[in-house]
C-alpha cells in the first residue's frame, strides 16, 4: 500500500462525512467554478482558498488533516530543506533570496530564522500580504504569476516548494522555468519540491511533474541527487557560470 493511498484511507476513517464532502467539492463542484481553458484559473483559487483558511496549514497543505497533522508533516518538510541546504553550502544569510509561492509564511518564517535579510517572495494573490508585511517587516512581497509574468532580478538562492504541482500545463511550466533559469544568479541554488518518480494528473489543480521535466527545461543548471520530500523528492539545481540559455 502506498503512502499516499493509506493517508487517504486514514482520512476517511477519521472523518468520513468530511472526505466525502471534500471529495464531491474537488471532483465536481470546484472543476465547474475554477476550470479554465488552458488548466484552471490559479488565482482566484488560490485567493478563495487563502481567504477561507487564513494563515493555517490547511490552506497551504492538506484540507483533509487536523493543524497538528499538518504541522507535523511540514516539519518534516523543512527538516529535508535545511539538511539539503547544509549539504549544498547554502549561506541564507549572505543570499539575494526568491521565494516563489510564499503561501501563509511557513517557509518565510524558516528563512527568516536561518537569517535571511534579503528577501523577495511572490504569489500569485495578494490575500496574505497584509499579514506577511507585518510579521516580516523589511522583507518585500509582490503579486506574480510565476507562469505568466516575466519577472526581474538576480537570486542566489531561488525557493518553489508545493508550486510546481499546482502548474498543470507543459506551456505554463516551460513559462515558470524560463523565469527561474533567467533570474538565478551564476553558482545559484533552485529547489523545488515535490519532483516525482512518475508524472501524473491528480486533482484539477494537481499535476505531479518528473525530475526529468525540470532538467530539460533548466539546460543551464547542474542537478544533485534528488532527495526525500514526503511521498517525492526536493531537487536542488546549480547554475552554471557562462552557459547559453536555452528554452523549450
Amino acid at each position: 500500500m502506498t503512502t499516499t493511498l493509506k493517508t487517504a484511507i486514514d482520512k476517511f476513517k477519521h472523518d468520513p462525512i468530511g472526505f466525502l464532502r471534500r471529495a464531491f467539492y474537488k471532483t465536481l463542484v470546484a472543476p465547474m467554478k475554477y476550470r479554465t481553458r488552458d488548466g484552471y484559473d490559479a488565482a482566484r483559487y488560490w485567493s478563495d482558498r487563502f481567504t477561507r483558511y487564513g494563515t493555517s496549514l490547511k490552506g497551504v497543505g492538506d484540507e483533509g488533516l487536523s493543524e497538528r497533522n499538518n504541522q507535523v508533516m511540514y516539519e518534516k518538510a523543512a527538516a529535508a530543506f535545511l539538511e539539503l541546504c547544509r549539504a549544498e553550502g547554502i549561506d541564507i544569510p549572505s543570499a539575494r533570496v526568491l521565494e516563489i509561492g510564499s503561501g501563509n509564511g511557513f517557509y518565510t518564517g524558516l528563512l527568516k530564522e536561518q537569517g535571511a535579510n534579503r528577501y523577495l517572495g511572490l504569489d500569485i494573490t495578494d490575500a496574505l500580504f497584509p499579514v506577511l508585511t507585518e510579521r516580516f517587516p523589511g522583507f518585500q512581497f509582490i503579486r506574480r504569476d510565476i507562469t505568466a509574468d516575466v519577472l526581474e532580478g538576480e537570486f542566489d538562492l531561488i525557493l518553489m516548494i508545493d508550486v510546481i504541482e499546482h502548474i498543470v500545463s507543459e506551456e505554463k511550466l516551460d513559462f515558470a522555468m524560463s523565469n527561474v533559469q533567467r533570474c538565478l544568479a551564476d553558482n545559484g541554488k533552485f529547489m523545488v519540491a515535490p519532483v516525482a518518480a512518475q508524472g501524473r494528473h491528480s486533482l484539477f489543480y494537481v499535476r505531479f511533474w518528473t525530475v526529468d521535466d525540470v532538467k530539460r527545461r533548466l539546460s543551464a543548471c547542474l542537478f544533485g541527487e534528488p532527495k526525500p520530500f514526503r511521498d517525492d523528492s526536493l531537487l536542488v539545481a546549480t547554475k552554471s557560470p557562462g552557459q547559453v540559455l536555452r528554452t523549450g
